[in-house]
């Protein structure tokens, strides 16, 4: 679980450059590809001007507990002027209603958590009413399993049932993890070398 954080303690870190070790500004949220379920840019609030910028995640050399590190102040681009800006926000998701494609309604995302991987990807916590949240009910899954966001951003429709998703955030981690991390046992190959005089 020291892989996976919410997304609320994401935004608000610091952004500096590995070229330059200057600080370029703050995160302000976190741009989603709402069918991969990857992580895809950063918005961040630039401290020289206050500007809105986009970051690719291209540009992001890592993500660290206390900054992130872009590749150089380059990396930093008016959000006018990125293709980025089509994407999703972490906070425009937060209440979206999730429908699996048989059309059964599974409840609004409530939360979102960043998994840190090779390529961060994102975990969705869904709950049905307010209830579930006094009773910690919640249903977590990847954020891949999307099919497809509304244009108005109010509904997504998700490739799995409920009973492919699971109860507990460990869970869904370790669920996630195991897709991104090699296996143990690597294959044992022997190379027998012989010359013609053998």
């Amino acid at each position: 679980m020291d892989r996976v954080e919410r997304i609320d303690k994401v935004i608000g870190r610091t952004v500096v450059s590995v070229e330059t070790a200057n600080k370029l500004g703050e995160i302000t949220d976190l741009l989603i590809d709402p069918v991969s379920g990857e992580l895809a840019g950063l918005a961040v609030k630039r401290h020289a001007d206050q500007g809105d910028t986009l970051v690719s995640i291209r540009d992001v050399h890592g993500i660290g507990p206390d900054a992130v590190i872009v590749k150089g102040d380059h990396s930093l681009v008016l959000a006018s002027a990125s293709p980025l800006i089509k994407l999703p926000r972490g906070a425009d998701l937060i209440t979206v209603k999730v429908l699996t494609e048989h059309g059964l309604l599974l409840g609004n995302i409530a939360n979102l958590f960043l998994c840190l991987n090779e390529r961060p990807v994102f975990i969705y916590e869904v709950r049905s009413s307010l209830l579930d949240k006094l009773l910690g009910r919640a249903f977590y899954f990847a954020a891949s399993l999307g099919c497809a966001l509304s244009d108005d951003r109010s509904a997504l429709v998700v490739s799995a049932e409920p009973q492919r998703m699971d109860h507990r955030l460990e869970a869904a981690a370790e669920r996630m993890l195991k897709l991104f991390t090699p296996s143990s046992r690597a294959p044992v190959f022997t190379v027998k070398v012989s010359t013609h005089a053998e």
